[in-house]
């Protein structure tokens, strides 16, 4: 073997190697579990992929309107070089415009829409007429179809959506709906090839091994399948049931002992399905209709494994005629997320639940929603709490909002050596007591202290305090924030982006945010801060504080408080004048003059001739304008007071002792403790 022979094959074998090696990596990466646990960062994310990480490595789920526009429009944001987007309607004016953006910044834009849709038809014309001006490069769908009912796009032959919803702001705002999102390479091939094929005026082969569901080709036979294979469960949440065959074969699943779950819209007494749905309630299937969100969905999880979504209806037109897409997956990150929401919107519509057994010991906090209806002992370690003044909330997971609650009550508080709110917090407890279902979640309502028990506890769950800012150590620019993963610094930076996903909203300090340093602030936290983080930052220079990790190769910080941010500036607005404070004052100053005392310590006295209560904060006003001095107590410190201070301090005289800050330029002072209230009537 010659010299240069022995090279190539010496580099063959190196190149092999490497292949091999990378391929493990990704065995590694799609092995991460896809349930959620409280103490993985990561899961705390949510299930959008846009501004954070989704519940999978490589396919989500998305649902509407939970998710909202952004976590579809972010796609078309970041596409370089092409974008395929095949629609019925379009109305949706971010969708739009930006695809002309796009298109202007030189991204090859190719869009087929659907000319005579269904009570769209002026829409889809004028969206049509506004992105062909706008440099689109835009078609009809071919008539080949009775219509082109298909909702997917292609981002970068990187990235597909395939979707139930048409891009509209009802689709966004009020319909249950979702998409699957996917960067498997095949799957992003097969999208991108169908819609090539259509663009040319073409006919397309889907392959037997492909995922896809494809009307007319092969949506009727696998969707047929899909129902016919199941075993044990068949859930559905559709917008319609009209199709024959698909009737028939949901009956025949039912009758042979298939628990068969169908959610549909409420039309009232307009429902032209309801034949068919009654006919289903005969067989032994379980119907229910979904008052809000408008139920435009279509989407079948059958046995718990295998899942369908796409834009198929269950009609003869959808699946005969129609240019339709929909996929079939087992991936368990999106089983999980679509089988949660199913299990909400079920409960939602007032389905009956179907509950095993009780188990005779104690079961885990996250198996509480199968047991409901009935008494069961639940362990976990308490990680939020809440205290409304009214009621206190315990919850076991940080998305507290669809996950077991304990509550009790203040009957109940004296039992306890401190609030509830306190005294379990990072506490593990027993609960024993009948699970009920309250706007699609479990919860355990406490009516005797004895149902709760304490039997460990755990401190570690709880974050340390974010360290001081020392003036001796400048803030280091948000874009060396890399450089300092593992310590605690202080960042600054000008909020360019933002971006609330309902579980996390991410602070960008660049609108190109891949890959570089973010703020995640979690839902658990939203409201320790005034408004909501994503409306309270954009466009604000900040100086951020706490500790800088890096997720997916890039470097973040998770902020639990707004303690840990100071608003420096306004980022779009010249920097103005530099004021010099008055020097502390002696004495009490009336509230009137409190702005004149901005980031020091003082005394104010005035009445309190209004207060609010919003719940996860109550106004003390001493004006009745809004740039007038208020005092604010923030719930994270209800529990600190007697009663609930909307109540306490109404109409009455006060010395109050704090730090004056400002929000939208008029003087605050946050109250954290009765300690700082001197009442005098």
């Amino acid at each position: 073997m010659s010299h240069l022979r022995r090279l190539r094959f010496s580099l063959l074998l190196l190149l092999l190697a490497l292949m091999l090696a990378l391929a493990g990596c990704h065995a590694d990466e799609t092995a991460t579990p896809a349930l959620p646990s409280a103490g993985n960062d990561a899961a705390k994310y949510g299930a959008t992929e846009p501004g954070g990480a989704g519940m999978g490595e490589d396919q989500w789920l998305l649902v509407m309107p939970d998710d909202g526009p952004n976590a579809v429009i972010d796609h078309i944001r970041s596409a370089k070089k092409s974008i395929r987007f095949k629609i019925y309607l379009l109305t949706y004016r971010e969708a739009r415009n930006e695809l002309i953006k796009a298109a202007n910044r030189g991204v090859d834009v190719k869009v087929l829409i659907d000319k005579e849709p269904v009570g769209g038809g002026e829409s889809n014309a004028e969206s049509y007429q506004m992105l062909k001006e706008g440099g689109v490069d835009v078609k009809w769908a071919p008539g080949a179809f009775k219509n082109v009912h298909e909702k997917s796009l292609v981002i970068d032959d990187r990235l597909a959506l395939i979707a139930t919803f048409n891009f509209t702001h009802g689709s966004f705002s009020r319909n249950r709906e979702y998409a699957l999102v996917t960067t498997r390479a095949n799957v992003v091939a097969d999208v991108a090839a169908i819609f090539d094929a259509d663009w040319a005026g073409e006919g397309v082969r889907v392959s037997a091994d492909s995922p896809l569901v494809v009307s007319p080709e092969n949506s009727r036979e696998r969707i047929t399948g899909l129902i016919q294979g199941a075993q044990k469960s068949l859930w559905l949440e559709e917008a319609t049931l009209l199709d024959e065959d698909i009737t028939r074969a949901l009956e025949q699943a039912a009758r042979r002992g298939v628990e068969v779950r169908f959610i549909s819209p409420n039309r009232d007494d307009n429902d032209v399905a309801a034949e068919n749905l009654a006919r289903l309630a005969a067989a032994g299937g379980q119907t229910v209709r979904l008052d809000d969100p408008y139920v435009h969905a279509k989407v079948i999880l059958a046995d718990g494994k295998q899942a369908f979504v796409g834009s198929e209806n269950l009609t003869f037109t959808s699946l005969e005629l129609n240019r339709e897409l929909g996929i079939i997956t087992e991936d368990e990150a999106v089983i999980e997320r679509l089988a949660f929401t199913l299990a909400q919107d079920w409960a939602r519509a007032g389905g009956e639940q179907t509950s095993p057994k009780p188990p005779a010991g104690v079961i885990s906090w996250r198996d509480a929603e199968k047991y409901a209806g009935q008494e069961v002992t639940v362990a976990g370690t308490i990680v939020h709490t809440y205290d409304s003044g009214k009621v206190t909330f315990l919850n076991f997971d940080d998305d507290y909002r669809n996950t077991l609650t304990i509550v009790l009550f203040p009957d109940s508080y004296d039992a306890f050596p401190q609030k509830p709110a306190r005294y379990f917090k990072d506490k593990q407890v027993q609960v024993t007591g009948k699970v009920k279902m309250y706007e699609g979640a479990p919860e355990i309502v406490i009516d005797d202290p004895a149902q709760i028990q304490v039997v460990g506890g755990y401190p570690t769950s709880a974050a340390p305090a974010p360290a001081a800012r020392s003036d001796s150590a400048p803030p280091a620019p948000w874009q060396d924030a890399g450089e300092h993963v593992g310590e605690t610094i202080t960042v600054a930076g000008a909020v360019a982006r933002t971006y609330n996903s309902g579980k996390a909203a991410f602070l960008n300090f660049d609108e190109d945010w891949r890959g570089k340093f973010s703020v995640v602030i979690f839902a658990s936290d939203f409201d320790k801060f005034p408004r909501p983080p994503d409306e309270l930052y954009l466009h604000k220079n900040i100086l951020v504080t706490g500790k800088i990790k890096e997720y997916k190769g890039a470097p973040e910080m998770i902020v639990e408080s707004p303690e840990q941010i100071e608003i420096v500036g306004d980022a779009q607005a010249n920097a103005a004048p530099t004021t010099v404070a008055a020097s502390p004052p002696k004495g009490v100053v009336p509230w009137q003059n409190a702005g004149d005392y901005a980031g020091q310590t003082i005394t104010v006295s005035g009445r309190i001739i209004h207060t609010k209560n919003i719940g996860s904060i109550t106004f003390l006003d001493f004006g009745k304008d809004e740039d007038d001095f208020v005092a604010i107590v923030r719930a994270e410190d209800y529990a600190n007071f007697p009663a609930p201070p909307a109540e306490l301090y109404d109409g009455k005289k006060v010395w109050i002792t704090g730090e004056i800050s400002t929000h939208k330029g008029a003087p605050q002072m946050a109250l954290h403790s009765p300690q700082q209230i001197q009442v005098f009537d």
